[in-house]
């Protein structure tokens, strides 16, 4: 009987041992398990604020981004203002669509096989439907803005202002203006012509604000028939005045007829109101170019 009571007591206490050896166990896992959800609950606030501050894009005033990932456009335009991608991996090229100012100088082809010095300013800006668009053709090129400028822009002025122009003689308008007094040069005509034109051409990527064109700069040659041609019309217009001018004194005195000192004094005064102490007998008197002959 004891011996028996002895194996009861020793199996009772392999069970209490075991039952807390299993519980110290359960106690570690639960406690390990806890920890590992901790981890993963970092980890995943950890992912959500990596995603959120990498996503974030601003676009600046007055731009449209175009997102790209991975080498290709991904996505629609973006407009100014913050945005929130929650793709880190996103890059955005910036458009810029405010107002550009561009300078062309180039020489032109014009009538008579010659040729010109152009100088003309454009006002123009992007239009922001059109961004996406620009920015697939001539991305990976060069500065895009620089890059649009020099394929869209300038590339079209200099074709339509060859094409406006090319058979203007400026010799020929001159000539034609001073011959019909009053008429307006065709020069003045090919500002909104290039205008116009340039609108129709790239009207749908760029809007078009304003053309100036003031001058165009000719060669020695033709600089010096123009000014030929002008300083003979002036020569011209002076020598019709002076047979006019002539011609009223004529009449003048011979409305006169033969005047006394009196009156060639008083003529003279009139005639010469600035000095009119010549008008005097003894002075140096100019009573003698009053004087015409009878006839």
């Amino acid at each position: 009987m004891g011996a028996i009571a002895g194996i009861i007591i020793l199996g009772l206490l392999m069970l209490i041992a075991a039952g807390i050896a299993a519980g110290a166990w359960a106690r570690r896992a639960v406690e390990a398990a806890a920890g590992a959800g901790a981890v993963a609950l970092l980890a995943a606030i950890g992912l959500v604020l990596l995603f959120a501050i990498g996503g974030e894009v601003p676009v600046p005033v007055n731009t449209t981004g175009v997102p790209q990932a991975f080498g290709t456009v991904s996505g629609a335009e973006l407009g100014p203002g913050v945005h929130w991608t929650w793709q880190p991996w996103l890059s955005v090229t910036d458009i810029d669509e405010t107002v550009q100012t561009t300078h062309y100088t180039g020489t032109i082809r014009i009538g008579g096989q010659q040729t010109a010095q152009a100088n003309i300013r454009l006002k123009w800006q992007i239009r922001p439907q059109a961004a996406d668009a620009l920015f697939r053709q001539y991305a990976n090129q060069g500065p895009l803005m620089a890059t649009i400028t020099s394929n869209v822009v300038l590339l079209t002025l200099e074709s339509v202002v060859n094409n406006v122009m090319g058979d203007y003689d400026p010799i020929t308008d001159v000539t034609d203006v001073a011959n019909a007094n009053g008429t307006q040069s065709l020069f003045t005509s090919f500002g909104p012509a290039i205008l116009a034109q340039m609108r129709a051409a790239i009207g749908g990527e760029v809007s078009v604000l304003q053309l100036t064109m003031p001058n165009l700069a000719y060669t020695p040659q033709v600089e010096s028939k123009l000014q030929a041609i002008q300083q003979a019309y002036a020569d011209y217009a002076i020598a019709r005045e002076d047979v006019q001018v002539n011609g009223e004194k004529a009449r003048a005195l011979r409305e006169l007829g033969s005047p006394t000192l009196g009156q060639l004094i008083a003529q003279c005064i009139t005639q010469d109101a600035a000095s009119p102490g010549q008008c005097i007998p003894g002075a140096v008197a100019k009573l003698s170019l009053s004087q015409a002959p009878q006839g």
